[in-house]
């Protein structure tokens, strides 16, 4: 119990820090390609990655999920042990 409270007050502490940090001075994020350009804030990429990056975990969990191959594996496992 101490031990999540000790984290959280830590993870509270950074994220103070870093709002702190980010509202003295945003960041700038340019990137060129290819005649493209995105230009964003810092902390609005760090958003995009944790969103994009928990997108693409949900979409691994439901293929594994809906997976038809889990099906004829755990039906060959039964039948290979008899």
């Amino acid at each position: 119990m101490k031990k999540i409270l000790i984290l959280s007050l830590l993870a509270m502490s950074a994220g103070l820090l870093l709002a702190l940090q980010l509202a003295k001075d945003p960041g700038y994020v340019l990137i060129a390609y290819s005649g493209w350009t995105f230009e964003t804030s810092l902390f609005a990429l760090l958003i995009l990655i944790v969103l994009i990056v928990i997108a693409l975990r949900l979409v691994y969990l439901l293929l594994a999920w809906l997976n038809p191959l889990r099906f004829f594996r755990s039906s060959n496992k039964n039948t290979n042990t008899q």
